[in-house]
């Protein structure tokens, strides 16, 4: 039987305060973004208030089920979805039906009037599971006891990497990270990991695609001094060139990075520096008036937000989604329910990182990697994983499990010591 959603308190009803605002951001902005047609001008925005209310009911139906029976079905659900995750992938060999390529990118399966991006469903998954996985578990206190939770990340990482998906992969491991130090895993362990990890950046930056380095290089190439310095010395610059490509070309790439590579990067930060401290005005200014900035209603929705309500505009999205996060934390300080705990630190974290990645990128401290802006953004399955995010988090909120153990995450390193001789 489903149970019936009990009437929440003041601190679970909290979450919602703060998604209130970034939803109406994202429409006012969506709605500003289209053609100045009258026959379509309010599409967009009204396809994104359906999404709004569509992900409202689904947060609800979340919160009805409860975590915990969505807990006990995590497995079976991470393989359904890694099941459409390969599905997708054999698209590159195969003609497989209800998968299409869009901009280079195999992301969606197109069902009978709607579109599923499995990555976005991954991520909701993913924590779901990894926090089933390290609920009471003990060996994640030891090196070896980490390779399960690796592996069960780096399943999706891969799959998801080949559609290419480079930003929501950016997502996992700060979720892992964080979830395996709140269960208590040591931090010399994370650490030695983490310093493998920066030591395979080199042979990861040989890997990937050259229009994936042109994005990674930008962060850097945004400065004039780092493009002539690469222009007089152009034999710099063909060493980061990519395998089996054109070196005329890739050092057309540079030439033009302003106008190919950097155009966006460029006319974002244009964008927000020209909102100034309170803005342009709602619909106002040319990137509001005129399509200067491809994506816009997209990926670099917070550069329109902050050309319309400038730096005040840009401080209260942040404001909101800090209030989200450090809601999170506090449900997972109150619960009990070590499953609980993992899985609220995981959400929070996500929606921390998404938002940060796409702020980041837009503001040019990060390279361009496609992320979406969480509750702001068009579309409606980064929509859907958002507020279902909110769900799950509700849920944790009103149903604290009373445990008679001793608090969950407690090590005693001395026992453990004694035990391990």
């Amino acid at each position: 039987m489903w149970s019936w959603v009990r009437l929440p308190t003041w601190h679970g009803w909290g979450l919602l305060l703060p998604v209130a605002p970034l939803c109406a951001a994202g429409v006012l902005t969506i709605h500003i973004t289209v053609d100045h047609d009258p026959a379509r001008e309010l599409a967009p925005a009204l396809k994104q208030l359906i999404f709004v209310g569509n992900a409202l009911v689904i947060m609800l139906i979340t919160l009805a089920i409860g975590y915990q029976r969505l807990g006990r079905i995590s497995t079976p659900l991470f393989v359904i979805v890694v099941g459409m995750l390969v599905y997708i992938g054999l698209d590159k060999y195969v003609d497989v039906p209800l998968v299409r390529e869009a901009r280079a990118c195999r992301r969606w399966i197109f069902l009978p009037g709607i579109q599923v991006q499995p990555s976005e469903l991954m991520k909701i998954v993913y924590v779901l599971g990894l926090a089933w996985y390290l609920r009471y578990r003990r060996n994640y206190r030891t090196l070896g006891g980490l390779i399960a939770p690796f592996a069960i990340t780096l399943v999706p990482m891969a799959l998801i990497l080949t559609q290419p998906d480079l930003g929501t992969v950016l997502l996992f491991l700060p979720v892992l990270f964080a979830m395996l130090f709140v269960a208590g895993a040591k931090l010399k362990h994370l650490t030695v990991i983490i310093l493998l990890g920066l030591m395979c950046m080199p042979v990861f930056w040989f890997k990937i695609k050259g229009y994936q380095r042109l994005r990674v290089a930008g962060v850097f190439l945004q400065s004039p001094a780092v493009r002539e310095y690469f222009k007089d010395q152009p034999e710099r610059w063909d060493r980061l060139c990519p395998a089996k490509t054109n070196k005329a070309e890739w050092r057309k790439e540079l030439t033009d990075w302003t106008q190919q590579t950097g155009y966006q990067l460029v006319h974002s930060k244009t964008a927000v520096g020209s909102g100034g401290l309170w803005g342009q005005g709602w619909g106002k200014g040319p990137f509001s008036e005129h399509d200067l900035l491809p994506e816009r209603e997209n990926d670099f929705i917070f550069a329109m937000v902050a050309h319309q309500w400038g730096l005040a505009g840009g401080i209260a999205l942040l404001l909101c989604y800090a209030l989200i996060v450090a809601i999170g934390c506090d449900v997972a300080t109150l619960t009990n329910d070590p499953f609980g705990r993992l899985l609220a630190v995981g959400l929070s974290t996500l929606i921390a990182v998404q938002a940060l990645t796409n702020l980041w990128m837009a503001i040019g401290l990060g390279p361009i990697t496609g992320v979406t802006l969480p509750f702001v953004s068009a579309g409606g399955t980064s929509m859907v994983s958002s507020f279902v995010c909110v769900g799950l988090l509700l849920s944790v909120a009103h149903r604290r499990e009373k445990l008679i153990a001793r608090n969950p995450f407690e090590f005693d390193d001395e026992a453990e010591r004694y035990e391990q001789r």
